[in-house]
This record gives C-alpha cells, sequence and structure tokens, in this order.
C-alpha cells in the first residue's frame, strides 16, 4: 500500500459569513430567533472542524483472481476483485476501482463499485474482459474513503494478493495429442455393415465371425448359424479452416478480440471436441505462414503427423490470431478485400469427401469465393461467423454487408451459424458440429 494522500474539503467554511450575519443580526434586532439560526450553521462548523479522517490503512486486504488464469486468445476472462475490511471500524464511503490493463474492455460488469463497508464484511467486484494475443499487466487497485460528512477523503493504491498479469495464447496443452495407434472407428455411423452398436442386417455366418455377434435367436428356431452386422462407424475426415487473412484482424473496439482472434479461439475449442470424438483432423489458416517450414499460406497441420499434431496446431492457431499491438478498428477496413487466397494450394490440402468447417468473420467479398470453391470441390462445408462489427453508421454497413455474405453461403450449400456478439463460444460452437457429428 503507497502513502495516504488526505484531503480535507472544508466544505462548510462558507457557512462562517452566514453565522457571523445572523449572529450580528439577532444582537442589533435583539431577536432570539436569529440569534438560535445562527448557531445551526455553526454546527456544521465545527462537524467539519472535528470530523476524523476515515481509516484504510492496513485495514483492507485485496485479492485478485481471474479465471482461467491463462486463457486462449479471445476466450472471456472473468475478474473478481475481494476487498475485506479487516479493521475494527466502518468506513461510510468506499469507493474501488480495479487497474484494468489499458488495452483491455470490459464485456461484462465494471471494475469499479462504492459501497457502505463494516468492519469484517467483504466487498465483491465482479467484471469479465476479452483478449487478443498477448501479455496483460494489471496497474494496482486505486482505493478513495470519505468520512461520514464527506469533509475528508482519504486515497491509496493497493497492490492486490493474486495475480497481477496473464498471457493470452494457444499452448500445446490446450490440443489433445493425437494418439500414434489412433483408430479409424469414429462417432459417424455407414451405410455399411460391421462392428458397432446400431443394428444393420443379418448374414451367413462364415468361419471366424465373433461368437458375440452369433444369431443365437434364429440360430434356437431354424439351426441355421447367422451373423449380425451392425452400421459401421468410422472417423469422419474433417479439415478446420482459420480465416486469418488480412481483412479478418480486425475489431470493432481496440480492447476487443479481433475477427482473426475469435476464428483462431473456435478453432482451437473445436480441435479439442473433435479429437475426443475420435474424428481425423486437418487445420489450416488461411493467410498465414507455415510457423515451423516457412511455407507460404495457408499454414497446415493434419493428425496423421500423430505426436507431433498437438505442438504445430498450436503453433498455427496462435499464429493465426492477432497480436495486442496489431489491432486494427479502422472502418474502410473492413470493406476491403482482404488479399488473394491460393485456391489451388487450398484445395489441393483437403482430401476426397473431407467435411469442412470453415471459421470466417466473412468481412470481405473473398470469404465468399472460398466457400464458393470449397463447395464446388465436393465438400460438406460448416461456417462459423463471428460477429464484430460496430454500432455506429460504418459498422452497420458493414453488418449489412456481412449480412449479404452469409446469405450467399447459404444460398451455394453451405451450413451457417453467426456467432452473435452476445452468445458464448461453446452454444454456437455446438450449434457448428451438430451436423459434422451427426
Amino acid at each position: 500500500m503507497t502513502q495516504q494522500v488526505h484531503r480535507h474539503q472544508h466544505r462548510y467554511r462558507s457557512l462562517i459569513a452566514a453565522t457571523a450575519v445572523l449572529v450580528a443580526a439577532g444582537i442589533g434586532a435583539g431577536s432570539r430567533t436569529l440569534l438560535f439560526a445562527g448557531t445551526i450553521p455553526l454546527l456544521f462548523i465545527l462537524q467539519d472542524a472535528l470530523a476524523t479522517e476515515p481509516s484504510i490503512d492496513n485495514q483492507l486486504h485485496v485479492k485478485r483472481e481471474l479465471s482461467p488464469g491463462a486463457p486462449l486468445p479471445g476466450q472471456p476472462v472473468s475478474v473478481t476483485l475481494t476487498i475485506v475490511n479487516t479493521g475494527d471500524s466502518t468506513i461510510p464511503d468506499l469507493r474501488v476501482a480495479d487497474g484494468i490493463p489499458a488495452e483491455l474492455g470490459t464485456i461484462e460488469g465494471e471494475p469499479y463499485t462504492s459501497e457502505i463497508l463494516r468492519a469484517g464484511q467483504k466487498l465483491t467486484v465482479k467484471y469479465s474482459v476479452s483478449t487478443n494475443r498477448g501479455t496483460y499487466e494489471f496497474d494496482s487497485v486505486q482505493i478513495r474513503a470519505r468520512n461520514a460528512s464527506g469533509t475528508i477523503v482519504a486515497e491509496s493504491t493497493i497492490t492486490p494478493h493474486g495475480q497481477t498479469s496473464f498471457e493470452s495464447r494457444v499452448s500445446v496443452d490446450d490440443i489433445p495429442i493425437a494418439d500414434q495407434t489412433m483408430s479409424t472407428t469414429g462417432p459417424v455411423a455407414t451405410e455399411t455393415g460391421g462392428s458397432g452398436i446400431e443394428f444393420y442386417a443379418t448374414r451367413e455366418y462364415q468361419a471366424g465371425d465373433p461368437i458375440g455377434r452369433i444369431n443365437w435367436n434364429q440360430y434356437a428356431k431354424t439351426g441355421q448359424l447367422s451373423t449380425i452386422e451392425y452400421h459401421e462407424q468410422r472417423a469422419a475426415q474433417i479439415a478446420i479452416i482459420i480465416d486469418a487473412r488480412a481483412a479478418a484482424h480486425v475489431s470493432s473496439q481496440p480492447s476487443l478480440p479481433t475477427g482473426a482472434t475469435l476464428c483462431a479461439y473456435a478453432a482451437t475449442l473445436s480441435l479439442g471436441v473433435l479429437l475426443d470424438d475420435g474424428h481425423n483432423l486437418t487445420v489450416m489458416a488461411l493467410g498465414t505462414p507455415d510457423p515451423v517450414r516457412s511455407d507460404p499460406p495457408p499454414a497446415y497441420a493434419s493428425t496423421d503427423e500423430q505426436r507431433a499434431f498437438a505442438a504445430r496446431a498450436a503453433m498455427i492457431c496462435n499464429a493465426a490470431t492477432t497480436g495486442n499491438d496489431d489491432v486494427t478498428t479502422d472502418a474502410a477496413a473492413l470493406a476491403v478485400d482482404g488479399g488473394t487466397v491460393d485456391q489451388h494450394r487450398l484445395l489441393s490440402r483437403l482430401s476426397d469427401h473431407e467435411q469442412v468447417l470453415f471459421c470466417t468473420p466473412a468481412l470481405d467479398d473473398a470469404a465468399v469465393s472460398i466457400t464458393e470453391s470449397i463447395r464446388a470441390d465436393g465438400h460438406e462445408l460448416t461456417v462459423l461467423s463471428p460477429q464484430i462489427s460496430n454500432t455506429d453508421i460504418g459498422g452497420r454497413i458493414a453488418h449489412l454487408n456481412r449480412t449479404n455474405r452469409l446469405f450467399e453461403i447459404r444460398t451455394l450449400g453451405g451450413t451457417v451459424v453467426d456467432w452473435k456478439r452476445d452468445e458464448k463460444l461453446p452454444i454456437a460452437l455446438s450449434r457448428a458440429l451438430r451436423g459434422i457429428n451427426a
């Protein structure tokens, strides 16, 4: 805690003149009423003179908690600031403001509050922030206390216990390791018979068929051996494409994540869900050179790389995000062409019948062109599109253009999930993955 600064606010000293006038008038006129009236402002003056300082020195215990402590870029971070009055006296008017980093803005709640804090009681401030890639340092907590009459203010800064900084990035631990012996069995039922859980058909028994799949009921009735087949479960081949072109590195406000950051956040969570479900995956980032081999965009990694996949996928997702010093909010940038994409190179990375999850803010017409090429190449397509446009005139125009682009994508046969600004990603992601897991 830094040294306190006490500022006396003698707000009642102006009443001295009023007291003098009333007393003089009362004496001159011989009026007891005026003399009594002159004592009333005198009481306020005495209260000002005798007021004691509100004590906050070594009386407050402050703790800050962040959840999660190491967020993914674009992931909301919940901040809880707890202030406990460990002293024996009440603080009549306590005002608290957390030292939120200048690069961050709140997406829920406020980082400040005011309240009467009695001895032994605690005050809690809760708010949420969202980040781009980078390291963020919190400042000390600003404390201001007033006495009951408001004539004395004590100010102080307190370095809270708990976390004072965090780093937002994609790490290897955020992506499950693809098992070297990954099975081709997965959650997608096919129209072919084999091992599984859903009945498909029966056929004539062949030597070597598992005894557990023999149709014993039919054998009991007819004496003929037959084998039960089920809908064979196979892992789907899925490509997750992140739109990290120049047009996607745009945010409606400097303190909010960009479209590219939100797309990389969605891709990172998708990787975890789909890997856990047993699918075979590739991840690509448009506009991002390969962070390992320095190959031209798009950066690419596949579960065929087995245990190296987690590290490479984390590097690609991290490279696709926007650094906290690279955010642009230029309204004109929302309408420009975000750069050409080598669509031949992109399509060459997709295998036959591979499903595509394309994460794009759809801020330029190239996003539609890319989806058109993917559909023309015969791939099932789901588009997850984060909404980032603002509510001003430029933002409304950008929002209208984006709405038209998403409509075009739907007409091309793609499934579109419009991720609203006030919608939690897991909810939007569950809608996007519903068709893939069906």
